[in-house]
């Protein structure tokens, strides 16, 4: 008989054999013999009756998991191991989320939808990690850190924050795939030179030697280093990435010590089904990193349906990574939030009071509005060359006027150079400089619609966060192959390469036959496809 299919059994109460169901066999102090619990503050687990601290990794056994050896269902083929003996599952009857526990903690609110509709179960799936995060933050902790960022968030509605609703606020440690992978980038794209990084010029202008765009290829080679996905579908993954990024270096290995007092969510989705999810949100932080390296060029602009990326030597590590979590519902509306349980960064999305969100929206249509008056500036300045030989030929036309300004130019040589130098200075300025204040002027203003609202959730982190600067770079232009050439373009000593005299050979890419199905279907993608 499966464990699922036998009799629920109260708490405490002798079986056949005389043993307690569900009895409390939580690690004990070794002083006076009470339930241990892991303390945020002192990262250690604490007696709250003698007040002993003891450091967890001289307690209980190590666990152990890989992508090869996901857990596995006690389908009565297998023997329940003694650590998974002492857990339970929490279950919420509203959305379906189920959370593991020791069996001291109880739960009577879904920490997803604040639901109290739950029940216990023993646990119906092993339950290994390889590595943890332990909480740093406890409750008192995060609820005046949540507090504290309240106040930074202007018209916010004053019945909004109180610490009765703080009190709502539940620790949850989260599954989560931590991937790792070294990325090869075929870049293809438009390579702009001089004014024609500046899109106005390039859409009503001549290109000439020195603005010019043309068509560019370039291979790139670099490494992402831990960046996390939450394996389970209760949590928003964008929720998630709002409380990024985790400090990996206080990451351990998994002990049960950890979770007691918590409460931690069962992965239920494996790499290989969140594949495309994990790829795409890689391949964004390759197009990050390939708009920054340019490859010679004023400006690059990578193309989509033009370029590939290539992921190698993928690792995965299954971790537990700690949060806070709160569900308000305020005016029909149901808000979440979430705390770092290690770093403390707060996010979640915030209602404004009656009548400020109509303002700022009113606020960014004025903005957006002075982008195309900066369009419309840069366009006409643009054109002044143009203007001014018109106006050349107009005084040249006039015989008269010429001849006047002639002979004052003959009877007043410095007044005539000091004009030339001051004309010069004039149009150099407007012509050369003044585009390039209004470009940065717009992409200022860009910046600041595209900034996150203290009203609205936080991105997810650039590439910057989880780009390896430990391992080896590299960058080059190619041809329109992808092949690197012999006499190449380096992007570190920016050498041109001659098409004429290259010979290059093509690079052929093996197929590792020992791949695994998540390894294969990095192996060669369009990008963002």
């Amino acid at each position: 008989m499966a464990i699922w299919d036998q009799p629920v059994k109260k708490y405490g109460v002798p079986n056949s054999e005389g043993e307690k169901i569900l009895s409390a066999n939580s690690s004990k102090c070794p002083n006076c013999g009470q339930n241990l619990f892991y303390d945020t503050t002192h990262g250690a687990m604490t007696c709250k009756f003698c007040g002993g601290l003891f450091d967890p990794a001289t307690l209980g056994k190590v666990g152990s998991f890989g992508v090869a050896n996901p857990e596995r269902e006690y389908d009565g083929s297998i023997e329940v191991s003694a650590e998974d003996m002492q857990r339970q599952e929490i279950v919420c009857n509203a959305c379906g989320a189920e959370v593991v526990t020791d069996k001291n903690t109880a739960s009577t609110v879904c920490v997803f939808c604040g639901s109290p509709a739950v029940i216990t179960r023993r646990l119906s799936r092993e339950f290994k990690p390889d590595r943890i995060i332990p909480f740093k933050i406890d409750k008192a902790k995060a609820m005046s850190l949540f507090e504290e960022h309240c106040k930074t968030v202007d018209h916010l509605p004053k019945s909004y924050s109180s610490k009765k609703t703080f009190e709502k606020f539940a620790a949850l440690y989260v599954p989560t795939w931590i991937v790792s992978s070294d990325v090869e980038v075929d870049a293809a794209g438009q390579g702009h030179m001089g004014k024609n990084v500046d899109d106005i010029y390039r859409e009503n202008y001549q290109q000439d030697g020195k603005n010019y765009s043309t068509l560019a290829f370039g291979k790139a080679f670099f490494r992402l280093k831990n960046v996390p996905f939450d394996g389970e579908k209760h949590i928003a993954d964008r929720l998630m990435a709002a409380a990024e990024p985790f400090d990996y270096d206080e990451m351990v290995p998994f002990k049960s010590e950890y979770l007691q007092g918590y409460v931690a969510e069962k992965y239920d989705q494996l790499p290989v089904d969140m594949a495309d999810k994990i790829y795409r949100r890689l391949d964004k932080y390759a197009l990050q990193i390939c708009d920054s390296i340019t490859f010679g060029y004023d400006k690059f602009t990578t193309s989509l349906d033009m370029s590939q990326t290539r992921y190698n030597n993928q690792s995965i590590i299954y971790a537990l990574l700690p949060v806070w979590f709160m569900t308000i519902e305020y005016d029909g509306v149901k808000y979440q939030y979430i705390v770092n349980g290690q770093t403390g960064k707060v996010s979640g999305e915030f209602p404004y009071a009656k009548g400020w969100e109509t303002m700022e929206r009113a606020g960014r249509k004025v903005q957006i509005g002075t982008i195309s008056i900066n369009e419309g500036a840069r366009k006409l300045i643009y054109g002044l060359p143009l203007a001014g030989m018109f106006i050349l030929r107009f005084i040249g036309s006039r015989s008269r006027l010429t001849a006047r300004f002639v002979v004052w130019m003959i009877q007043n040589p410095i007044e005539t150079l000091l004009l030339g130098l001051l004309i010069g200075a004039l149009m150099y300025g407007c012509i050369e400089i003044l585009p390039k204040m209004l470009q940065r002027k717009q992409q200022q203003t860009i910046a600041n619609l595209n900034k996150t609202s203290a009203h609205d959730m936080a991105p997810a982190p650039s590439a910057n966060e989880y780009f390896d600067t430990s391992a080896k770079v590299l960058a080059y232009e190619t041809n329109n192959k992808f092949i690197s050439l012999e006499s190449g373009w380096s992007y570190g000593d920016r050498e041109r390469f001659d098409f004429k005299t290259a010979a290059p050979e093509a690079e052929v890419q093996e197929e590792d036959k020992n791949a695994t199905e998540f390894q294969k279907q990095g192996a060669g993608r369009d990008i963002l496809s």
